[in-house]
């Protein structure tokens, strides 16, 4: 079990890490980053590229799950995968319905 030493230390030492991006091979540092970017550990130009390469695996951030998925959960060039889309789909056909009884 850890003493309050150890978790003292541990917890000082995590807060000066430096983030970078999750993407294979780009190692920028995000310190300086917009909040958004740094939260979710992706660089601007990453987080707007068609596919990336991370965990050796081809994929694309998605901007609702603001997460990383595979490239087959994207419709074309769309930047927010499938599951999310129909989510948002459905709930514009629920708001326009009610607004037109």
């Amino acid at each position: 079990m850890e003493t309050a030493d150890e978790r003292a230390s541990s917890s000082s030492s995590s807060s000066l890490s430096i983030v970078c991006c999750q993407a294979d091979g780009c190692n920028a540092d995000l310190t300086y980053a917009k909040k958004y970017h740094r939260r979710h550990k992706v660089c601007e130009f990453h987080a707007k590229a068609p596919f990336v390469i991370v965990s050796g695996i081809q994929q694309r951030f998605c901007q609702q799950c603001s997460k990383f998925h595979e490239i087959s959960e994207f419709d074309d060039m769309k930047r927010s995968c499938r599951r999310r889309l129909a989510g948002h789909n459905e709930r514009r056909r629920r708001s326009t319905g009610e607004g037109s009884n």
